[in-house]
């Protein structure tokens, strides 16, 4: 036999075996697989191996003597195997999850800080500075000195913690009259409240009432200026005061006293109460 003829190579005789190729292409519509004969139906038709010569049954598709190839037909191809992850796929995974580790732990220590923040609740600190953020307290000043006074109606009644008492100017209705409070430490005022006669209207109108105003304190060159309603209040004023031992109120302009039925108004400008607040400057 000329294995020449049949084979162009010795490539030919075996069949190519490879995990990345897919699976054999399907077999043409009608074509069946070759079955052995049963049992009396006869003799099994032989092939001779192109190889060796040894006769083959005709179903077989190598030779069972060398192994070569019996014919051209495609045989079955093994799947690919599963794909697996490369070192480069579980490197990133490890870091990834690292990443995930790092977030939950640094949002358990965030929770934890602000819920002891929050348990403390008396002092706030940015994480910028160093500066410790003080609650605004009540200031209560060591002395009041007053430019005019009338009798029984003392500038001390202005620091004594009652509206229902209070001090009365004596000059000119009020207007240039000057208020000077004193603190024994340095504070650093940020507001204060003026109050007026209340619970009593009749009172409140008959009397002059302070209008325009200035205040200065020792540690600001510039002297803040403006006017109040003419209502009771409290009437909130913001003072711009770091460290100060003084502040002085003076009376710019009044609302005019007014009659009330028969009765005439007073010639007196009436505060009741004022009030200071913010915290020591050494704090």
């Amino acid at each position: 036999m000329d294995n020449d003829k049949e084979f162009d190579s010795f490539d030919d005789l075996f069949e190519p075996f490879e995990l990345d190729e897919g699976p054999p292409p399907p077999e043409p519509p009608g074509a069946a697989a070759y079955q052995p004969p049963s049992p009396g139906e006869g003799p099994v038709p032989q092939v001779a191996c192109p190889s060796c010569g040894t006769p083959n049954p005709a179903y077989n598709r190598h030779c069972e003597q060398c192994g070569a190839r019996l014919t051209k037909e495609p045989l079955p191809i093994a799947p690919a195997p599963l794909g697996r992850a490369t070192p480069g796929a579980k490197a990133l995974g490890v870091l990834v999850g690292a990443v995930l580790v790092v977030l939950l732990l640094a949002g358990l220590r965030s929770i934890w800080r602000s819920g002891t923040g929050d348990a403390e609740g008396t002092t706030t600190t940015s994480s910028s500075s160093t500066t410790v953020a003080t609650a605004t307290v009540p200031l209560l000043p060591t002395s009041v000195e007053a430019s005019s006074t009338l009798s029984g109606f003392p500038a001390t009644n202005l620091i004594d913690g009652d509206p229902s008492t209070e001090w009365q100017d004596q000059s000119l209705g009020g207007v240039g009259a000057t208020l000077t409070f004193r603190f024994a430490q340095p504070v650093a005022i940020t507001y204060i409240e003026i109050q007026g006669i209340t619970g009593d209207d009749d009172r409140f109108r008959q009397n002059y009432r302070m209008k325009g105003y200035e205040i200065s304190v020792d540690d600001n060159t510039l002297k803040s200026t403006a006017t109040v309603p003419d209502e009771p209040g409290p009437h909130r004023i913001e003072i711009a005061s770091q460290e100060t031992n003084r502040l002085e109120l003076r009376i710019l302009s009044a609302y005019a006293a007014q009659p009330i039925g028969d009765k005439p108004p007073f010639k007196e400008l009436v505060i009741a109460e004022i009030s200071f607040f913010g915290r020591a400057a050494a704090e």
